[in-house]
């Protein structure tokens, strides 16, 4: 699969709780794409453990929070809206009042625009938060770094599809006889009337139980439906992770079908065909007996 590189500038966002001591804390991470306009960006929640011995009472820390908020709050208007964001225009330093459409506090400084050429987002921002931030000090269970998932819930959301076209999360009963109900990620019906599934590729600890799923499904059904398995290049090609072997046994049913992420583009044949589908208000699932 050939690799499309593109151009990306990216900015470290860092804080300064004392404007006359002038100590600073990397605190984020903003990348955006020059041609669309596009941003993805990630900041540290106040409580992470890198504030642990740098704010000295509750009220510094009440600042940072109400000042991330803001940051915050301007930058989801802008991913909304990525149009009005003209940054990729500067090659240093630049306005960030102006680019952003608010004041910011003063506390928040953002460092001169750097640009780098990838074939692949997901991996140069992750870069970037290791480099400049740090992954230890993003909480687990609510990490801001990008991951697959979020990555192909963005792509689908701008393109508009999600409860129009794709349903998400929809309970899959395999067989009438077991037990056994688990969800896909998306779902949409082709204009033939078959179903499309696309799965995310999951932790390493759920890839046993994601594979024994997805076999119980297709030994049980002949249906002439799809699978599309969604899995970052880095995952299928770990050596220490045992995504590899297991799609390659579930390929050898033609209805599976493997989406190998390695760049912004990896997903545009999926959005094409989901555009395409029938709308979920159109669904007929009298003879899908494997949909719960």
């Amino acid at each position: 699969m050939a690799n499309q590189r593109h151009k990306l500038w990216y900015s470290i966002i860092s804080y300064i709780p004392n404007l006359i001591t002038y100590e600073r804390v990397n605190i984020g991470i903003i990348i955006g794409n020059p041609e669309t306009n596009e941003i993805t960006y990630s900041l540290l929640p106040e409580r992470s453990k890198k504030f642990r011995y740098f704010f000295w009472n509750s009220i510094e820390r009440k600042i940072y929070k109400n000042s991330v908020e803001y940051l915050e709050f301007l930058l989801k208007k802008i991913q909304v809206k990525p149009t009005i964001f003209q940054v990729a225009h500067y090659e240093a330093d630049g306005d960030w009042n102006n680019f952003l459409g608010g004041k910011i506090s003063e506390n928040i400084v953002f460092s001169k625009i750097h640009f780098a050429i990838t074939d692949n987002d997901i991996n140069i921002f992750n870069n970037l938060i290791s480099t400049y931030i740090g992954d230890d000090f993003f909480p687990k269970q609510n990490s801001n770094i990008i991951t697959l998932k979020k990555h192909v819930y963005e792509i689908f959301e701008s393109n508009k599809l999600i409860n129009t076209k794709l349903k998400s999360n929809l309970k899959i009963k395999p067989s009438a006889e077991l037990p056994l109900k688990f969800e896909m990620d998306y779902t949409y019906f082709t204009q033939k009337n078959q179903v499309s599934f696309i799965q995310i590729g999951p932790k390493q600890s759920q890839i046993n139980e994601w594979y024994k799923n997805n076999v119980t499904l297709l030994s049980k059904n002949s249906d002439n439906f799809s699978i599309n398995m969604v899995i970052k290049e880095d995952d299928y090609e770990n050596p220490n992770q045992t995504f590899k072997p297991f799609l390659r046994d579930l390929e050898s049913d033609e209805r599976v079908k493997p989406t190998i992420v390695t760049n912004k583009d990896s997903l545009s044949k999926l959005v094409k065909n989901a555009g395409e589908a029938i709308p979920i208000s159109e669904w007929n699932t009298e003879d899908k007996s494997y949909i719960a």
